[in-house]
């Protein structure tokens, strides 16, 4: 995913040649996904309705989960072109336990959540979801965090890592919700996983003290569209 001159810039003056390039080999491509106020009858979005056919509705604890986001792989696939790793058609469907009843270790996050691929159509049930946010997907190169371990891998000082990021900030903001890329909030980071999604609480959409929600997936099952075995994790204020 390619990065705005000034980015490069930024990056090529405050770094030696050789630890430029290789902070630049770990931008990884994502989405950015934004709220607009105009409805639509396909594209992303935050809650609402399922845009699918049937399913049967995924429980934690015998209650039903809450539909948190809904994807639109047709719009999000051409964003990303070939690498994107999932179906290039259909919806992907994020699901959560909202009383939070999950054991959580903040190193792994916790199971209470569950990721579907479904074909769109119509005629599914809607049992428990939040007001529909139509969402607006544009390409987001995004940047490893202090979290990520940036310096060790890059073999340069934490504060050279920290100057370069605060600098790069105001270059590439993060977006209110993320597809794929790196975590933009102070949460677990489940070791061998990678953030799937990231949502950031909207007007009514608020989780009590929860500001945002994130789903990981194992390395290995991005490769291979594999869904089954994501984590939650979350951010508290």
């Amino acid at each position: 995913m390619d990065l705005s001159s000034d980015v490069q810039t930024v990056i090529r003056r405050r770094l030696a040649p050789k630890t430029a390039d290789n902070f630049l080999a770990l931008v990884r491509p994502s989405v950015g996904l934004t709220g607009r106020t105009e409805a639509s009858v396909s594209g992303s979005m935050v809650g609402g309705a399922p845009r699918t056919g049937p399913f049967t509705w995924p429980v934690y604890q015998g209650t039903p989960m809450l539909l948190l986001a809904q994807i639109d792989c047709a719009e999000v696939a051409p964003i990303f072109g070939a690498e994107w790793p999932l179906p290039a058609e259909g919806y992907l469907l994020f699901f959560h336990d909202d009383e939070f009843r999950a054991t959580y270790d903040f190193e792994h996050g916790d199971d209470g959540c569950r990721v579907l691929h479904l074909t769109g159509g119509a005629g599914a049930e809607t049992v428990a979801t939040i007001p529909a946010l139509t969402l607006s997907a544009t390409m987001a190169p995004s940047l490893p965090s202090l979290r990520d371990d940036a310096d060790r891998a890059l073999g340069i000082h934490i504060v050279e890592l920290i100057n370069l990021l605060e600098e790069l900030g105001s270059l590439l903001p993060a977006p209110r919700h993320r597809l794929l890329g790196y975590c933009d909030s102070d949460t677990a980071h489940p070791s061998g996983h990678r953030p799937l999604l990231q949502v950031e609480a909207e007007p009514g959409t608020a989780w009590g003290e929860v500001v945002n929600v994130s789903f990981w997936i194992p390395e290995a099952d991005l490769c291979i569209g594999r869904l089954d075995r994501v984590r939650r994790c979350y951010e508290v204020a």
